[in-house]
């Protein structure tokens, strides 16, 4: 059975740190792909680039690698759009491999408040990319314990590089007009800069 690595996010912009983390993990938990899924429309979030242009800064961004794949699950969809049903649709296009949903630190703590977590839980594995620098091993256990205890959700903690990249600081380095070259694959950059995205004057 092949395993293979749900990765979604808003990717507004995507950046290396998004990059470098889904290749660590998918060699720490021996993955045989992952897939990135942007986000259509985030219950959460009120985004200024559209769903079809996140979707193709992720594409280019990935392109090389074939271990790498994109899925327009959310980006196609026109309804607000939540995990629990993504995970579902996928695990009928996914039907032979074990699917792993690949999150950071922060989503841990938001996973209690996402709709019909526990259903979730029953249907996918969590796995926590843990940088350095962030930890604070009390607090995360019991989050585990929280979680496992009430939802029956199954987290795996695996240990990560420091990456200090955050899309927010990026879009703020390209409103003032400063350079995000080694930030932000040039393909990627190369799309803003056309595009106009984030008042910028690459």
């Amino acid at each position: 059975m092949k395993k293979y690595g749900i990765f979604g996010g808003t990717f507004n912009p995507i950046h290396y740190g998004h990059l470098m983390i889904c290749e660590y993990l998918k060699e720490e938990l021996g993955l045989d792909k992952i897939i990135f899924i942007p986000t259509g429309n985030p219950p959460h979030k009120d985004l200024d680039v559209s769903a079809e242009d996140r979707y193709d800064m992720v594409r280019l961004a990935i392109e090389s690698n074939p271990n790498f794949e994109i899925s327009d699950i959310e980006t196609k969809r026109v309804k607000l759009s939540y995990t629990v049903d993504t995970v579902r649709e996928l695990k009928k296009i996914y039907k032979e491999e074990k699917l792993f949903f690949l999150i950071g630190l922060d989503t841990l703590f938001q996973l209690k408040t996402w709709k019909k977590i526990e259903e979730l839980s029953k249907e996918i594995e969590f796995v926590v990319a843990l940088r350095p620098k962030y930890i604070d091993i009390e607090e995360i256990n019991r989050e585990l314990k929280f979680l496992r205890e009430n939802y029956g959700t199954s987290v795996e903690i695996i240990h990560t590089p420091l990456y200090e990249i955050s899309s927010t600081e990026l879009r703020e380095r390209i409103k003032e007009k400063k350079s995000v070259r080694y930030l932000i694959p040039e393909e990627v950059v190369n799309y803003i800069k056309e595009s106009g995205f984030y008042k910028n004057d690459l």
